[in-house]
């Protein structure tokens, strides 16, 4: 990590804890200017530090820029969550090219595929079954979408880096929340837990370029 790559992480830090207050408060515009600028100062960060493959920086730079797209789809009142979900497929799709850029460590992709299984079994059969009665068209989206997000976990395991498992399984658990929260029903605390969980994942999985 080089200097500015901290200093850029320290500031990110700083608008992360903006936007979990503006959650908690229920402040919106505090939320649509934070929210937004974690994002962009983690992509500050990922170009800032000296990463073990340039390579699968270059990836992960593709995915930040569709993470930072789907949270402005998923953040407008405009209900434009399918749009978000594309953005987002397409953000997983880049973790995983980069993921797989380094040589493959077989021992840690099968704990990790072991894990979003697991936690695919538990979470996804109560959101599928509200979204059949509510909005049935998501469906399939969705399952393609988890299918999709179930790969990037086990390849963040292709790294060797528990870093990247860690960011990856965290970056999926905020999901989970989101999903719960809004397709199954309201989890007390719900937003805030969503969106702590999705910034310590993404910031782990920055990180892990140089793990």
């Amino acid at each position: 990590m080089t200097g500015l790559a901290w200093l850029a992480l320290v500031v990110t830090a700083a608008f992360a804890l903006a936007d979990w207050a503006a959650v908690a408060a229920s402040r919106r515009g505090l939320e649509y200017v934070a929210k937004p600028a974690v994002m962009v100062g983690l992509i500050a960060v990922a170009i800032l530090l000296h990463p073990v493959d340039s390579t699968e920086r270059t990836f992960f730079l593709v995915a930040l820029a569709f993470g930072l797209i789907s949270d402005i789809f998923l953040m407008l009142p405009r209900d434009m969550f399918l749009l978000g979900l594309v953005a987002a497929l397409v953000e997983h799709l880049a973790y995983i090219a980069g993921f797989n850029h380094r040589p493959l460590q077989a021992a840690l992709v099968a704990v990790a595929s072991v894990i979003a299984l697991v936690s695919v079994a538990v979470i996804l059969p109560p959101v599928i079954r509200a979204l059949r009665k509510k909005q049935p068209g998501l469906v399939w989206p969705v399952v393609a979408y988890v299918t999709v997000f179930v790969i990037m976990v086990s390849s963040s395991g292709s790294t060797g880096s528990l870093v990247a498992l860690a960011g990856a399984l965290l970056f999926f658990y905020s999901d989970g929340v989101l999903a719960w929260n809004r397709f199954v029903k309201p989890l007390p605390g719900g937003r805030l837990a969503n969106i702590v969980l999705y910034h310590a994942g993404q910031a782990l999985i920055v990180l892990s370029l140089v793990s």
